[in-house]
């Protein structure tokens, strides 16, 4: 034994310096100190005006428009302004656990970290202030490695030396791995702020409704007052609106989804800006769901049955149901005209005083019963109807003309009121609504109102 040891230890010994030979004839030199990848210095995250990413073949490119990001490249489409800052902060959060020189030209050494050419290849680009060329940061994407770890390399900014560097794979996953069209917004009015008007046109008619302040109108296919609360929630529903999902990029021909021409269509205007939705072909057989397009952009969206049915203005559900658009308050004197009757009612300080008349006679004067004066008021201002129906003024049912004055005498509304319209009164106002009641407490005649006439003075 003791004559074989001698040999072995000698043959350790020559391996021992044959190794050391070879490592000191390799030019690459590995640095194992964990450091950022990207120095912090370089490049400020919160203020990042755009960035790319090259993969597959492909470049991804994302810019900041005002308040506002969007994917320019290879769609147009709005992206999540928080995911993309949060992609830059993963770059400049990426940790080198080992730094490898190699001498300069030496693309065997690049090649063998899948740097040459690159797998990937991430840029962001820094807001500069006028007149100053904008930062940036460049790092290149190579192949994955064992237990995690991954190969990458700072292009810009340039290093003194030529190097890669060894770094956890969760870069590599985000930017090569992860579905770009997870960046997309799926807003379907991307911040429109105050809406001002939506028309959604369909089967060759188009519903409108304008907003002016708190204040509702419709304007197709009618003209008349719209209640106040449905049109806010219609708008809230605009602004809340999301696809379901990204159908297909770039589509060759939109007449196979049915948007070219769409089957409907529905335009937002907020200030200066009009956002145009299409709203295309159902996404299959009994399929609920739809296709949808949003003009500026390149893909096509689902939109669910939902969302639809929320933004798709109808206006007999948006009329403003109240038989009058005036205030009780507001008014200064109520004409009541049915037949050759007329009833005129005014309010002074502290009551109502009344005139009545008829074809040929000498008019009365009087007062009426406070109460049924204040069941009137109600019913015009107050009441809502059971439904309504867009449709011409029955005359041949009518039994009262309404005429609402101010206190100049100047007239505010003129309501119709006819009855036996599906077995109750409909209330108009010259906008072609019938607001229909099935019951109503609307005293009209003078016994109704409870009409005195004064005593001649003896």
């Amino acid at each position: 034994m003791r004559l074989l040891r001698t040999p072995l230890v000698a043959l350790v010994a020559l391996g021992a310096a044959i190794a050391a030979h070879r490592l000191g004839s390799v030019e690459e030199v590995a640095t194992n100190a964990r450091q950022p990848l990207v120095a912090r210095e370089a490049f400020d995250p919160e203020q990042l005006a755009e960035a790319t990413i090259d993969r597959d073949g492909l470049r991804y490119r994302f810019v900041r428009r005002g308040g506002s990001w969007w994917q320019t490249s290879p769609v147009e489409h709005a992206v999540d302004g928080w995911s993309v800052r949060q992609f830059a902060a993963r770059v400049m959060k990426a940790e080198s656990v080992r730094s490898v020189d190699f001498a300069q030209g030496d693309s065997a050494a690049l090649s063998a970290a899948g740097l040459s050419p690159p797998q990937g290849r991430i840029e962001l680009v820094e807001d500069a202030p006028e007149g100053a060329p904008p930062r940036r940061v460049v790092v290149e994407l190579g192949r994955r490695s064992l237990a995690g770890r991954a190969y990458a390399r700072v292009a810009e900014p340039a290093t003194a030396r030529p190097r890669y560097e060894v770094i956890d794979g969760t870069l590599h996953e985000f930017a090569l791995e992860r579905d770009p069209r997870e960046f997309r917004r799926r807003d379907l009015f991307i911040d429109v702020g105050e809406i001002d008007r939506v028309e959604l046109t369909a089967g060759g008619s188009t519903t409108a409704i304008a907003r002016s302040g708190r204040s509702y109108r419709i304007d197709g296919p009618i003209r008349t007052r719209a209640d106040r609360q449905q049109c806010e929630e219609l708008f809230d529903a605009i602004r809340r609106a999301r696809s379901d999902g990204f159908i297909v990029d770039n589509p060759v021909e939109l007449a196979v989804y049915g948007l070219e021409p769409p089957a409907a269509s529905l335009v937002v205007r907020s200030g200066t800006r009009e956002i145009r939705l299409r709203v295309g072909d159902p996404v299959s057989i009994g399929a609920q769901d739809r296709f949808g397009l949003l003009d500026g952009t390149s893909t096509v969206v689902r939109i669910p049955a939902a969302v639809l049915a929320g933004i798709a203005p109808r206006a007999d559900r948006l009329i403003d149901t109240l038989a009058t658009g005036v205030r009780a308050a507001d008014i200064g004197a109520i004409e009541v005209a049915q037949g050759t009757s007329r009833l005129v009612l005014r309010r002074e300080t502290d009551r109502w005083t009344a005139t009545a008349s008829e074809a040929d006679a000498a008019e009365s004067k009087g007062s009426v019963d406070s109460g049924a004066l204040a069941r009137l008021l109600a019913a015009l201002t107050e009441t809502r109807a059971g439904s309504v129906q867009i449709a011409p003024f029955p005359a041949d049912r009518a039994v009262a003309t309404i005429t609402l004055r101010g206190f100049a005498g100047e007239a505010l509304d003129t309501v119709r009121v006819a009855s036996g319209v599906n077995g109750g009164f409909a209330l108009e106002n010259g906008d072609g609504v019938l607001r229909i009641h099935g019951a109503i407490d609307l005293p009209l005649s003078r016994k109704e109102l409870g009409f005195a006439a004064e005593r001649a003075a003896r």
